[in-house]
């Protein structure tokens, strides 16, 4: 426990450090990674200042820090480039179409989703993109969540095998996809209470709830608030279990704004998607050449105000204190090979198996799957195990 503060410790300072003194690419690498912005905004606490103060006394902090000078001083005055250099575009797109794409929105500019696309405007007010797979006599129903940066697609291999055996509705939440954007007042509570209207907008009274990310939080903010309509919740790579300290959490607060997306390049947004997956598909690529076009689009900066306020609302509303509070049998499936959680800099020392572990222990009935050879999006990296995973629960 002591090694895994004082890391967790290091690895704070780290990102203060370089986003106040680094140079672009040292800045750029905590973009990467910590998803803090390249114009730093960052101020020094109280509790952060005694600890520099005191870094004669930790080695190791010590060793850190001049690591972080060297990278700053004599590896970063090499480059010019962000740390990623130039890379291959992505099936689907050339440098001439990307070039000469129109002028238009974000739900232009996508490829067509793999299942015919619905729409409705809860009450009067957000519009939802969803598809709906499966026979709609089906009284067995799955909602499918998507995360932060996500969207229906993320679901294909997932709805092409479940919605032989049940009705599958995945949604686009809104600032996503190809639901409604705009300056909304995006939490976890909003996206929550939206999901119940268009539930009842679709006529649909009892379902099973299937997260994945920020679509597990979203989930269990569901299940909390709504605990009469969802008989199950399976969640994969949810976040909102893993605890993150005062300190860690503010670090988030000042950094995190709509620019940290708006200014990525479309070599780091290759990077960021490249890093959800343990070995990323070729059949995936598709989903990638939809985030570099999205750059281009009318309301990229809706969508951007949709990302900074969705990571806000994740941080703002934790879920690993309102466990205990879950009655619904739950699933938490994670891969093994996480790069995003647990969180790469401020719990370096931790592994997704003690995040499993330690919703399970929160959790009144849980049941835990781990999956070899499998990142964030293990719907994706191994979509036979988590469909069956899924399956087996939902047959007990």
């Amino acid at each position: 426990m002591v090694q895994r503060f004082f890391c967790s410790s290091i690895q704070s300072r780290m990102v203060v450090f370089t986003s106040r003194f680094g140079t672009p690419i040292a800045k750029q690498y905590v973009i990467t990674i910590g998803m803090l912005p390249a114009k730093p905004q960052v101020s020094l606490s109280p509790e952060i200042r005694m600890g520099w103060q005191s870094n004669h006394k930790h080695y190791w902090g010590i060793l850190v820090c001049v690591i972080v000078l060297f990278v700053n001083l004599y590896v970063s005055p090499l480059y010019s480039q962000p740390i990623v250099s130039a890379t291959p575009l992505p099936q689907g797109i050339t440098q001439g179409e990307l070039d000469t794409l129109p002028r238009t929105t974000i739900s232009n500019l996508l490829k067509p989703y793999k299942y015919p696309l619905k729409k409705i405007r809860v009450k009067g007010r957000t519009e939802f993109a969803y598809v709906d797979v499966g026979d709609p006599k089906n009284k067995e129903v799955l909602i499918f969540i998507h995360g932060l940066n996500g969207y229906i697609p993320i679901w294909d291999k997932t709805i092409e095998d479940l919605s032989k055996d049940y009705r599958c509705i995945a949604i686009d939440l809104p600032g996503y996809g190809r639901s409604e954007k705009g300056e909304l007042p995006i939490n976890i509570i909003f996206y929550a209470d939206l999901l119940v209207r268009f539930l009842d907008g679709i006529n649909v009274r009892e379902a099973y709830l299937v997260g994945h990310s920020m679509g597990g939080q979203v989930a269990v903010n569901l299940a909390l608030r709504y605990a009469n309509r969802f008989k199950k919740l399976m969640l994969i790579s949810p976040t909102g279990i893993e605890p993150f300290t005062q300190n860690e959490r503010q670090a988030f607060y000042d950094n995190v704004n709509k620019n940290v997306t708006k200014e990525k390049s479309d070599d780091i947004l290759r990077a960021d998607f490249v890093r959800l997956f343990y070995k990323m598909p070729s059949e995936a690529e598709f989903m990638l050449r939809d985030r570099i076009v999205m750059r281009r689009a009318t309301d990229y900066d809706d969508y951007c105000h949709a990302v900074a306020r969705s990571i806000v609302g994740m941080v703002e509303l934790p879920t690993w204190d309102m466990l205990e509070g879950l009655s619904q049998p739950t699933l938490l499936i994670f891969g093994k090979n996480d790069k995003l959680i647990p969180n790469q800099f401020f719990h370096v020392m931790q592994k997704p198996q003690d995040i499993a572990e330690y919703g399970k222990s929160k959790i009144r009935k849980c049941i835990v799957q781990m999956i070899d050879r499998c990142g964030h999006l293990a719907q994706w990296d191994n979509p036979d195990a988590v469909n069956q995973t899924i399956r087996d629960f939902l047959d007990r």
